[in-house]
């Protein structure tokens, strides 16, 4: 059984729904070396214990996204392509980690903030229209000072 809402990103990216022990083989065999939750009262450690695959949580508030929040995932997926392949998850795969996938290609593939929302709305990853906070944040969220932050220059 494949992980659900399981996307690979580059090649050294994934996004997923909620990881469970059915879904390690599989991330072995994609070479996952690292994932990264943004669930607040979950972890991936039991599910990844033995694995070899490095657990990281970085807790995103549905309803309260924080620029802080964004920064310190965009600073870990920076080095994907030199430390991954790495899985990004949440709950569903859809809002959170859509959202940080969102910036992710802003900021570091250089896509424009409207290709960045068509594909977190209609990319079919299941976006919830109930998190309209997500869809404002991203559309107002000042791009060139989380690239300043981030060391990457507009």
């Amino acid at each position: 059984m494949a992980v659900h809402n399981l996307f690979r990103l580059t090649p050294s990216l994934f996004r997923s729904a909620r990881l469970s022990r059915k879904d390690v083989a599989h991330l072995q065999e994609l070479g996952v070396r690292k994932v990264i939750s943004f669930r607040a009262f979950h972890s991936d450690r039991r599910i990844l214990a033995g694995s070899g695959i490095a657990t990281l949580r970085i807790p995103i508030n549905t309803w309260n996204i924080r620029d802080r929040d964004m920064l310190a995932a965009l600073r870990v997926l920076r080095h994907a392509e030199r430390d991954g392949p790495i899985l990004v998850h949440c709950q569903h795969g859809a809002d959170r980690t859509g959202l940080v996938c969102a910036l992710y290609r802003i900021v570091y593939q250089d896509w424009t903030r409207e290709a960045a929302l068509d594909e977190l709305l209609n990319g079919g990853f299941g976006f919830h229209a109930i998190w309209q906070n997500i869809r404002r944040y991203l559309t107002e969220v000042d791009i060139d000072r989380l690239r300043r932050e981030l060391g990457k220059h507009p």
